[in-house]
């Protein structure tokens, strides 16, 4: 009896070399976001935008050593601005994906140590190694957002899970106003 070798686009199939192609155009290093599905992001209103002194709003710092963030829980408040500030500490590139909470929330700009980017509605950014990503970016609607670290478009595939929650918290209405 004689085996024939089939060629492999035959044995993994259209979508399987589609998702090989995706995944492996994700590997950046030079730092990007990703875009494809990212629809409806929040905004906020220019004049609301004016006001923001970003001199003085609060800044998280997170760290991502050996695929994992520090701190990987973080607290928020609804109508509040953060500069949100990723540091890549290991050799090669992580992928900050959020793609609920980035699009649920006003992101002003997306940068990449120091470089702004082009999009701020997107699901996720990728950071190349021994940078540092600044996100700014105004809480715009409270709950529970997970991030991980994960470079695929389709993030169930090859997860393991969470890598952290972010947590919006709702804003508190004053007898004041």
């Amino acid at each position: 009896m004689e085996l024939k070798t089939l060629p492999l686009r035959r044995i993994l199939g259209p979508a399987a070399i589609i998702i090989a192609a995706v995944t492996l155009g994700a590997c950046t290093t030079t730092g990007d976001v990703t875009t494809i599905g990212a629809t409806d992001c929040k905004r906020i209103s220019k004049k609301a935008q004016a006001k923001i002194n970003w001199a003085r709003v609060p800044s998280i710092d997170v760290r991502v050593r050996n695929d994992e963030f520090e701190p990987m829980i973080l607290r928020l408040r609804q109508g509040r601005p953060y500069i949100l500030r990723i540091r890549n500490r290991d050799d090669g590139p992580h992928t900050f994906r959020a793609a609920r909470f980035l699009q649920q929330n006003a992101i002003m700009t997306v940068a990449i140590n120091g470089k702004r980017l082009e999009e701020n509605c997107v699901r996720s950014v990728s950071i190349p190694g021994r940078q540092t990503a600044e996100i700014r970016m105004v809480a715009v609607v409270d709950g529970h957002y997970e991030f991980e670290d994960n470079v695929l478009l389709f993030p169930w595939v090859f997860s393991s899970g969470p890598s952290g929650i972010i947590i919006v918290e709702e804003r508190v209405q004053t007898a004041g106003g």
